[in-house]
């Protein structure tokens, strides 16, 4: 009964993968005139999944102007879209899917957030990550209220 109980045991840890994702900005700050961001979305894993898809939930406001490299995935959201953006790959990249969208935002915006989910099918497994939301600050000009 020990070594069953331990085979098991190892058997289990020796299909377990690590997975891991995360959403980055190149700014914590948003300019008082409006513009865009550039969100980076990556995920790392020891073996790639069968599937993997992402959202990313966008302020109410907030428009996809672009989805570019690394890996584009083959199913995402057309530029102008709002809301939350659903991607998914068809062809997961080995190690590492990573992959940029620019969205643009309107002048005033108060601080805002873009929430992410990333699901991953391994062995017949579905997974959910929840990357750590993206902060983003608004700046009030004077005399003017930021948005919040």
């Amino acid at each position: 009964l020990r070594f069953l109980v331990a085979s098991m045991a190892i058997s289990s840890a020796a299909t377990a993968f690590a997975q891991n994702a995360a959403l980055s900005s190149d700014t914590a700050q948003l300019s008082p005139s409006g513009g865009t961001v550039v969100l980076t979305a990556a995920t790392t894993y020891d073996s790639p999944p069968g599937a993997l898809g992402w959202s990313i939930a966008l302020p109410a406001d907030w428009t996809l102007v672009s989805v570019t490299v690394p890996h584009v995935p083959a199913i995402a959201p057309e530029a102008g879209s709002t809301g939350t953006l659903e991607f998914a790959f068809t062809q997961v990249p080995a190690d590492r899917a990573e992959f940029t969208i620019r969205v643009s935002y309107p002048a005033n915006a108060g601080s805002a957030q873009a929430t992410p989910k990333v699901l991953l099918r391994t062995s017949g497994k579905l997974t959910t990550l929840t990357p750590a939301p993206v902060e983003l600050r608004g700046v009030a000009v004077a005399g003017q209220k930021s948005r919040n």
